[in-house]
């Protein structure tokens, strides 16, 4: 058996309603996903960008690890669109840390 604890907050029926989709998942294994792929794929870079990035990786080796080495080195890198948008990652993945994975829980977009 399986509990869930639920603080009774302001964000309580946000909460409920995350626990009933996980409870769908494991038993009834019939909720849909609240995230698109695509979603899915940019939360995940984003806070392996924030991971590498306080391992002290730069912006250029997260690109690397992301798009590989030959894509990175076909553009000027301090003009890059791969350096923009690993930059962007990063501030996406800063975002989700500080506050807003209970935008996440609410199902509003970022």
């Amino acid at each position: 058996m399986i509990g869930v604890l639920i603080p009774f907050d302001d964000d309580w029926s946000i909460r409920v309603a995350a626990a009933e989709r996980l409870r769908s998942t494991l038993i009834d294994r019939t909720a849909d996903p609240p995230l698109t792929e695509q979603r899915r794929e940019r939360l995940k870079r984003a806070l392996r960008c924030v991971d590498g990035r306080a391992e002290g990786a730069s912006y250029r080796a997260v690109a690397t690890a992301f798009f590989g080495a030959r894509r990175v080195a076909n553009e000027p890198w301090k003009t890059s669109s791969l350096k923009a948008q690993v930059a962007r990652l990063a501030a996406h993945g800063r975002m989700l840390i500080d506050h807003g994975y209970r935008q996440l829980l609410r199902g509003k977009p970022f």
